[in-house]
């Protein structure tokens, strides 16, 4: 691990982080490093250390630590209640908990239970993430933290100034920062993980890459964030972490006319992969990856990287195949020159009487709809045909719900069958973020 101490040691004298109106410079980040490295110096190789950090910089700096030392880490996302993160730490066996606020840290031996066999195929340091969870119970995923590392060695350096929204506990996250890093650049920490602070953060710090997920750039839309904060500086919007509606695409082109649209993929299983668009206004992607494979077997997409999840530790491994390749579960269409692009999640699949459809196909109608700042289509269960469509529509229209049920009908008919034409209609007036800044 001498190249991560090479990459930070040749970008020294420069800004590695802005948070909370402090900036941290990568000699700064070393001693913070070098601070963590002889608190965590006595815990036996590969315990697990459950990691809490009031700033985004010092759990950057713990997972470097860890990274050094051997150990496995679990970061703990400030979003989780107390109950979930005893959950967290009992699923991981956590041996120690890590605290750090801005004046000091603490490390606190903790009751393990038996220890994952999974950790014995572990061979240096290890990171623990937890998927969101929106569709069952979180999983446990345990990665080689040097293999993750390991694919941002060929980073070249860069001096852009890049917003980290997503916390270090999410795959994105982690991406981010570490891409930022290894490059030179400066990371940029919004006082809140809002549209306003975001606003705020773009104008005072001169942001040049802003990575966001499509609802968090929906909102930053609806919001009149471009119109009330100069956003000039910003040359790279990537995008990624859930379906982005083609409309939304249009919209972002237009209110940051200076600025490259980016489109990324990845998944929590195998970290982010190298992508690049059709064009810049195209859902439509080829993989660059070197080190990844991909194939498509009945529409769905396969990967195979070398910095796959070794497993889960809650959960069965039947995506996960023993010569290496994942099962991502993302159902994918290509075009003529072999193009990918995502349509949707194989579990959403909609049942109707036995017919199937996908949420995406019908968002994909009803998303260019005037006054529709949102939408979202799912399945509702139904005694007869077993499922119906439903959709919730966002809006700031004070239109009722019979004259938007009467839209959708009116709007749909001649672009779907019936049999997908939504029969329930809900309306929101505000759209809602997860902890994950995904679609509530």
């Amino acid at each position: 691990m001498s190249w991560v101490r090479d990459k930070l040691g040749s970008s020294s004298e420069h800004i590695a982080c802005i948070e909370a109106g402090h900036h941290c410079s990568y000699a700064e980040l070393q001693q913070r490093i070098d601070a963590l490295c002889a608190r965590l110096t006595d815990c036996p190789r590969q315990s697990v250390i459950a990691i809490q950090s009031t700033q985004t910089i010092d759990g950057i700096a713990a997972l470097l630590a860890i990274a050094e030392l051997e150990l496995i880490a679990l970061p703990l996302g400030a979003q989780l209640t107390p109950t979930d993160s005893e959950t967290y730490k009992a699923i991981a066996a956590a041996d120690y908990h890590l605290r750090i606020d801005e004046v000091d840290s603490a490390l606190v031996s903790q009751t393990a239970g038996p220890r994952p066999a999974l950790y014995q195929h572990l061979l240096g340091s290890g990171l623990i993430l937890f998927s969101s969870g929106t569709s069952g119970t979180p999983k446990a995923m345990l990665h080689d933290l040097n293999a993750l590392l390991a694919r941002f060695k060929s980073v070249r350096p860069r001096t852009d100034r890049s917003v980290q929204l997503l916390l270090l506990d999410h795959i994105g996250g982690f991406d981010s920062a570490f891409r930022t890093l290894f490059a030179g650049s400066t990371l940029i920490i919004p006082d809140e993980r809002s549209p306003e602070a975001l606003g705020r953060a773009l104008e005072k710090h001169r942001a040049t890459v802003l990575p966001a997920s499509p609802t968090f750039l929906n909102l930053l839309l609806l919001e009149g964030i471009p119109n009330r904060y100069d956003c000039s500086s910003v040359k790279i919007i990537a995008y990624g972490a859930e379906a982005m509606p083609a409309p939304l695409l249009k919209r972002l082109a237009a209110a940051f006319p200076q600025a490259e649209l980016q489109q990324k993929f990845g998944t929590s299983e195998t970290g982010a992969i190298r992508i690049r668009s059709r064009h810049p206004e195209s859902l439509f992607f080829s993989i660059q990856d070197l080190d990844t494979e991909w194939k498509v077997i009945d529409d769905e997409l396969w990967l195979r990287t070398p910095s796959r999840i070794l497993g889960y530790l809650n959960a069965d491994n039947a995506t996960l195949e023993s010569d290496g390749w994942y099962r991502t579960g993302d159902l994918v269409e290509t075009d003529s020159e072999g193009h990918l692009r995502i349509v949707g999640r194989k579990t959403a699949l909609i049942n109707i009487g036995g017919q199937k459809v996908h949420p995406g196909e019908i968002e994909a109608v009803l998303h260019p709809m005037p006054e529709v700042d949102a939408c979202h289509v799912f399945a509702k269960s139904d005694p007869i045909l077993g499922n119906v469509v439903a959709c919730e529509i966002t809006t700031r229209s004070s239109d009722d719900m019979r004259t938007w049920k009467r839209r959708i009908r009116s709007h749909c008919r001649g672009r779907l069958a019936a049999w997908k034409i939504p029969t329930q209609v809900h309306i929101k007036a505000h759209l809602g973020l997860t902890d994950r800044l995904k679609r509530a």
